[in-house]
This record gives C-alpha cells, sequence and structure tokens, in this order.
C-alpha cells in the first residue's frame, strides 16, 4: 500500500467514523424521549449540525471557484444561506413541527449536493456515506415527531 493510499484510508475512515458518531446524540434523544431534555436538545443538536452541513457549502463554493461558473457558486451561497435561515425560523417558532421542517432540510441538503456544479469532486464514498446518513438522520427526526404526538 502506498502512503497516498493509506492516508485516503485513514481519511476515508475518520469521515465515515465521525458521521456515524454524529447521529449518536440524535440517537440517544429518541431513546430518552419521555425526559425533558429529549426533544429541546434533539432540535437544538439537528439545528447545529444543519448550519455545519450548509456551512460547508461555502468551502466548496469558494475552493471549486475556478472550475465552475460564478452563477453556480452565487446559488450555492445562497441556498446555503437560505437553508440556515429557514432551520433557525424553524426552530424558534415552529414547536415540534420544526423537526419535519428539518427533514425537509436535511433532504434538499443532500439533493443539492447531488446536483449543483460545487460538488461534483465530492467522492463516490462520501455520496454514499450522506445518502446513508441523511436517511437514517431524517427518520430519527419523523420518530421524534411521530412520538410527539
Amino acid at each position: 500500500m502506498t502512503r497516498v493510499s493509506a492516508h485516503n484510508n485513514v481519511m476515508r475512515w475518520t469521515v465515515t467514523a465521525l458521521a456515524y458518531a454524529g447521529m449518536l446524540p440524535m440517537i440517544a434523544c429518541i431513546l430518552w424521549f419521555e425526559q425533558p431534555w429529549s426533544l429541546p436538545l434533539l432540535k437544538a443538536y439537528s439545528l447545529a449540525i444543519l448550519a455545519f452541513l450548509a456551512g460547508a457549502w461555502w468551502a466548496f463554493a469558494l475552493m471549486n471557484q475556478q472550475k465552475v461558473a460564478p452563477v453556480s457558486i452565487s446559488q450555492t451561497l445562497l441556498l446555503s444561506n437560505a437553508a440556515v435561515l429557514t432551520a433557525i425560523v424553524s426552530f424558534v417558532i415552529a414547536d415540534n413541527e420544526a423537526l419535519l421542517m428539518f427533514c425537509m432540510l436535511f433532504g434538499c441538503l443532500l439533493l443539492g449536493e447531488r446536483k449543483l456544479a460545487v460538488f461534483r469532486q465530492q467522492p463516490n464514498y462520501y455520496r454514499r456515506l450522506r445518502l446513508i446518513v441523511t436517511s437514517i438522520t431524517i427518520s430519527l427526526q419523523l420518530t421524534a415527531y411521530g412520538l410527539t404526538r
């Protein structure tokens, strides 16, 4: 194994482990849903993850500005901001329905990473990982919403 492929394997393992570990707080909130801290923590953590993912769009856009059209960069930045602002407004005013909005936003961010030009260079393993983790995250959000009914 070459030094580069060993480095890539470590990077891939680290990214994968962190992505799955990032779901642990959501899972804990579902497991202890009867606790008074569970739903507020789930909503706050979900907002933080949405902001993290949307914020990463800025880095992708700026790193790829020589490879894609300026309009694509602008689209990416504006959509990123719209996602975060929608998440914040939902968190503040939508009560438990914020979980449904978060589902939509997680799905929209994933769709954006599939369709927007600035994300074409994403490694295939990361694209698959995002699909799996986003699907699980949406399922957890829907489960929590169902438990509020």
